[in-house]
């Protein structure tokens, strides 16, 4: 007595009924609907994946087309009986009414001819006539050609039905003969659910990650996965373990992926070599290694973005590890790991070192900045403009923290630090004369010889002598500005170094790049902690903590501030005379040279010339910071253009200016140039642009 013939599993759970197709009822449903209504065409065509169920519909189909059962008789009046002659025969592979041609062997124009000649042979002892010709796409273009008359017109009893994975490949004047079905890939959680219930019909006990890991291999395929699931029982028998099935098809283990991102998170580069090298000694293949890593990151992904994890396929125990690994990462994080796996999966086909390019991507991923989130650092922007436009920040420069390794005499740059009830230093007042060189220094309060600006109004009683310092540089300034200047070219990260990052070409008045501190002591102008607009609580305390530099008040303003009183432009002024002459040649000579200065020049003019001073009438306070700090350069054209000897240029402010300047600058500032120049001097805008791969757009 022999045994009985083994069958895999693919074949001995193939489908004989519509409904035990899976994953495929957009077909199955049409089709049943088409047979109750005998509304069957002459022509189908079946397309899609591989293992999907293609061939298997359309035997499905030819059977119940030929099934000589009722249509009332039968389950959900259309489905085949599998009890009748016509069914069991077809079933027994015995039928003569249903031919299944196989095109890739078969796709001459020979075999094509034959054909026509037997569809004039009518069904023996059926309904209908039926060819099944599978991968049809294989025909050549004379058979394509040889069957169009007869696939357009085929005798009342014949019915084609083809399939193909490539449809694409079929000739557009067959596929407008047919009715098309586009077949769909299998999910991962439809091919479990059908191997469970092979596992209970053959008494074989499996895991659920193992089944999911069967289920992920078939990629799509409920044959694939059969397949495979075939070959974890001949390894494990009919005890299926995941740690076992994992080894013998050569998978990554889901753990190895989890500390992929554990030594991102601890940014440790050693960890991840010696990671790869156990990879490689485990015998994994490199590319499946990215190819699952990817996989893995999504799944952080979609752990991150989602309320509920059902779009991870893996088991239960692993969606919720997912929830739990995701707190060390932000959605940027994700993605820019997410980017480098991707591209290094499609490197590492053609690289001639895998293992060299896994290692760099790996470090890549641990060397790369966790927790930059752009989108807040630009919320933070938008809201420091809304705050400068309502008045409510600090003036001078926003510069940057003072690095971990300054000087320990450095003077604080963290205004957290300093008590609430300790008065603040005055704020150096930006001096209005920028020399050219040593001989047009002003000297300050310790030279033997100080010689204020005649335009300055006498001092009152309440308000504390304020140097010639805070007018004009002294020399010492002059160096510090000059070493304030070189710093920002330098390297960032410099030892005892400060980063500054400006918007004007002007140094810090609270911090010089020297380390030493232009600010006066504190009992020549004490001031409140806090003012009426920066209050403790409000939006820029925020964000900057609690401004070392502000904006006066009003009330201080007309106090305290010894340069606003003589900037605004006294009501009567005399000629400037040779200047005024002069001034659109300097225009001129300015834009030709730097046209940022001649983008805020030109809207200024001049108002009057005396001993040596010229005043010059500028639109707003922008225009007076931006031009005070440039005001050596323009100096210099300046006496070259004129024979009278001119010691200082001062800025003052004609508010009636403003509405114009500000219309003018909108069109001719260029802020593409200008952002490229601070890329090449400024180093922590340069290390911005690096961090994020930025570029200039405009």
């Amino acid at each position: 007595m022999s045994a009985q013939r083994y069958l895999v599993t693919a074949r001995k759970y193939r489908p004989q009924l519509f409904s035990e197709l899976v994953a495929q009822q957009h077909v199955t449903e049409t089709l049943k609907n088409a047979i109750r209504l005998d509304r069957l065409a002459h022509a189908y065509l079946f397309s899609g994946p591989r293992g999907v169920g293609k061939t298997t519909a359309a035997r499905i189909l030819a059977k119940a087309i030929n099934c000589t059962t009722p249509l009332e008789e039968r389950e959900a009046n259309a489905e085949p009986c599998r009890s009748c002659d016509s069914c069991r025969t077809f079933e027994e592979g015995r039928s003569l009414n249903i031919i299944e041609i196989d095109a890739a062997s078969n796709n001459r124009v020979d075999d094509i001819r034959d054909l026509r000649e037997t569809v004039r042979i009518p069904p023996q002892g059926g309904r209908k006539k039926v060819y099944i010709v599978d991968e049809v796409h294989m025909l050549s273009t004379a058979a394509f050609n040889a069957l169009l008359k007869t696939l357009e017109e085929p005798p009342p009893h014949v019915l084609f039905i083809f399939a193909t994975t490539e449809p694409h490949k079929v000739l557009p004047t067959i596929l407008s003969r047919c009715q098309r079905f586009d077949f769909r890939r299998i999910a991962v959680p439809e091919i479990t659910d059908r191997l469970t219930e092979i596992c209970e019909e053959e008494n074989i006990r499996a895991d659920e990650a193992s089944l999911m890991l069967i289920a992920r291999k078939g990629d799509g395929a409920l044959r694939d996965a059969l397949s495979v699931f075939d070959q974890a029982v001949s390894l494990c028998g009919n005890d299926i373990e995941y740690a076992e099935l994992a080894k013998a098809l050569g998978v990554v283990e889901v753990d190895r992926y989890f500390e992929v991102t554990d030594l991102v998170a601890a940014r440790d580069t050693g960890g991840m070599l010696r990671l790869v090298e156990r990879t490689v000694r485990a015998g994994h293949d490199l590319q499946e290694f990215l190819s699952g890593l990817s996989e893995h990151l999504r799944n952080l992904l979609v752990a991150r973005t989602m309320e509920d994890l059902d779009l991870i396929e893996a088991a239960q125990t692993t969606r919720a590890r997912y929830g739990d690994a995701v707190a060390d990462f932000t959605e940027s994080d994700l993605l820019r790991l997410l980017t480098v796996a991707a591209d290094a999966e499609d490197a590492i086909k053609g690289a001639t070192q895998p293992r060299l390019k896994v290692e760099t991507t790996l470090l890549k991923m641990a060397s790369i900045t966790l927790g930059a989130d752009l989108r807040t650092a630009l919320s933070k922007i938008d809201r420091l403009e809304e705050m400068a436009r309502r008045g409510e920040l600090p003036t001078g420069d926003l510069s940057g923290e003072t690095s971990s390794s300054a000087p320990a005499d450095a003077p604080s740059r963290t205004p957290s630090r300093v008590p609430a009830d300790t008065p603040k230093r005055s704020t150096p007042k930006k001096s209005t004369a920028k020399p050219s060189d040593a001989s047009r220094s002003t000297p300050d309060q310790n030279t033997a010889n100080p010689s204020p600006p005649k335009s300055k109004p006498p001092k009152t009683d309440a308000e504390p002598p304020v140097s010639g310092a805070s007018r004009e540089p002294t020399p010492a300034s002059s160096d510090a500005e000059a070493t304030a200047r070189s710093a920002r070219t330098a390297a960032p990260g410099a030892a005892g170094s400060t980063t500054t990052l400006s918007l004007v070409d002007e140094p810090s008045p609270k911090h010089l790049g020297d380390g030493t501190s232009s600010t006066p002591p504190p009992e020549e102008s004490p001031q409140p902690a806090t003012s009426p607009k920066q209050s403790p609580g409000s939006g820029a305390s925020d964000l900057l903590g609690k401004p070392a530099l502000r904006r006066p008040s009003p009330a201080e303003a007309s106090t305290d501030d010894n340069e606003a009183e003589p900037d605004r432009a006294p009501p009567d002024r005399a000629d400037a005379g040779p200047i005024t002459g002069a001034w659109d040649e300097l225009l001129e000579a300015v834009k030709n040279d730097k046209i940022q200065v001649w983008s805020l020049l030109h809207h200024t003019e001049p108002e009057a010339f005396d001993d040596g001073v010229v005043q010059i009438a500028v639109p707003n306070d922008f225009h007076r910071r931006v031009l005070t700090s440039q005001s050596s350069y323009v100096l210099g054209h300046l006496e070259e253009l004129v024979d009278v000897s001119i010691r200082t240029i001062q800025f003052s402010i004609r508010e009636s200016m403003d509405e114009t300047a500000s219309q003018e600058t909108a069109s001719d500032f260029d802020p593409y140039e200008y952002m490229k120049r601070k890329r090449e001097e400024n180093p922590v805008v340069r290390a911005i642009f690096d961090q994020f791969g930025g570029e200039l757009v405009w």
